[in-house]
């Protein structure tokens, strides 16, 4: 008799259950709701960074092809998060103080000769060639780091080695993209009696560099050698390093354009990745 009342009621428990299997369908579809909000988001941010400077409402919205209404909406959810700022003269949109903290603090933890170092081995397995990657030192261009080709020649080259500043495709390319008072003061320095035509073929040559993003020599730095360097460069587009192919002069030869690709693939991914938004050539 007393277990009369505690009978269980068929109906009653597949209404709970129906209730919890849509109460947990609810959640998943709020938790994707929040996933594609975020998504939308970080959409618009990274419209505002591609800017690269204060936008209008219609151009964001036409960069990301959303409609203005919902990238006003989510612009107002940034700038109430400080990723985001709108001009109240112009009425412009721009990145607010956190986007620029979290910017900051991503460069600073950014070691780019590290990253230009892990990329080498790759480089020369596509390439064929060896790769060097020197750095701007007291006395020019100094080599950091080598990796080696399957390919051997002979050459007194090493790590620690200096190579020209003004007469190598390494110095070259680091010169092009450093600051012209720091760049003719370190050529007056380490690389002086250039005469008046001499300047103005280096800075002829330095325009092209800076077109083109590379630059190449052949057999000027060891005789039966050519070599094909491209800077690593900064926040500013300026030269923190350089990575340099080299090999014989025959095999550059016929490597040719391949090898010129895949190193500005190479120093173009890692400028990226320290900051640098100039457009690979």
């Amino acid at each position: 008799m007393g277990l009369t009342g505690q009978r269980k009621q068929p109906g009653r428990t597949k209404r709970r259950t129906e209730g919890r299997r849509s109460s947990a369908l609810s959640r998943g579809a709020k938790e994707r709701r929040g996933i594609q909000s975020a998504d939308k988001a970080a959409e618009v941010l990274m419209a505002l960074v591609e800017a690269g400077q204060g936008a209008q409402l219609r151009d964001l919205a036409k960069t990301i092809n959303m409609p203005p209404s919902l990238v006003h909406r989510y612009l107002a959810s940034l700038i109430a998060s400080g990723l985001a700022i709108q001009n109240k003269a112009t009425g412009l949109y721009d990145l607010g103080p956190n986007a620029i903290r979290i910017g900051a603090s991503a460069l600073a933890r950014v070691d780019p000769l590290r990253l230009a170092s892990e990329a080498m081995p790759e480089l020369v397995a596509a390439t064929g060639l060896t790769a060097l990657l020197t750095v701007l030192g007291d006395r020019g261009p100094t080599i950091i780091r080598w990796e080696r080709s399957y390919v051997p020649f002979f050459t007194t080259l090493a790590v620690g080695s200096v190579l020209p500043l003004t007469g190598s495709a390494s110095g070259r390319a680091i010169l092009a993209f450093t600051p012209a008072r720091i760049r003719d003061r370190l050529i007056a320095s380490n690389a002086p009696g250039h005469g008046d035509d001499s300047v103005n073929k280096l800075a002829e040559r330095f325009a092209r560099i800076r077109k083109r993003g590379y630059d190449t020599t052949d057999s000027t730095v060891v005789p039966g050698l050519a070599a094909i360097s491209a800077p690593i460069l900064d926040l500013q587009n300026e030269a923190i390093a350089a990575v340099t192919l080299v090999g014989a002069r025959t095999d550059v030869g016929q490597a040719g354009s391949q090898a010129i690709e895949r190193l500005l693939e190479t120093t173009a991914k890692v400028s990226r990745a320290c900051g640098s938004r100039r457009s690979s050539s």
